[in-house]
């Protein structure tokens, strides 16, 4: 029985820290040129975990440069634009790094792209492509999606948006 003591601990841990991912605090801003928002005085739209997951979820199972076929599961990004009541073409992609990258607001119905907060069942985090990635079904559009061009619009790390 000793010798299993460890080794239930460790399994305990796991759990629990699995179950903290899940539980992850997460936000998203969206300003700019935009109809609705929560903050009148900064005109920004200010999602929290949340509000995000009320946005119901779709999943996306391709492959990235970075990673090999995953499940891939958050809110559209449609459904996130239609919330904040965008008007305008192009999205300032900014992320905790300092990465931006700016992307059609026309990829979100074209392509059905997802806001994923998480990869394989498990929450994304910040330490990693957390705590929102854009993911592009790359492997279901193989010759659209598969160039640099668009490699570069599957930002992670993503706090904030900027409608123009």
């Amino acid at each position: 029985m000793r010798t299993l003591r460890p080794i239930i601990a460790t399994l305990a841990l796991v759990c629990m820290s699995s179950a903290y991912a899940q539980e992850m605090d997460f936000s998203l801003d969206v300003s700019g040129n935009i109809k609705n928002f929560t903050d009148p005085a900064t005109h920004t739209y200010h999602f929290k975990r949340k509000d995000l997951l009320a946005l119901g979820s779709k999943t996306i199972k391709t492959s990235t440069n970075w990673t090999p076929v995953c499940t891939w599961r958050g809110p559209t990004l449609q459904s996130i634009l239609e919330k904040v009541g965008v008007q305008g073409k192009v999205l300032h992609v900014y992320a905790l790094d300092d990465y931006r990258h700016d992307i059609p607001v026309s990829d979100a119905v074209q392509y059905g792209v997802v806001m994923a907060y998480e990869r394989d069942g498990k929450a994304l985090e910040p330490k990693g492509f957390g705590p929102l990635m854009l993911i592009y079904p790359r492997d279901d559009h193989q010759e659209d999606l598969n160039r640099a061009s668009i490699e570069a619009r599957f930002v992670w790390q993503i706090y904030k948006i900027v409608v123009e």
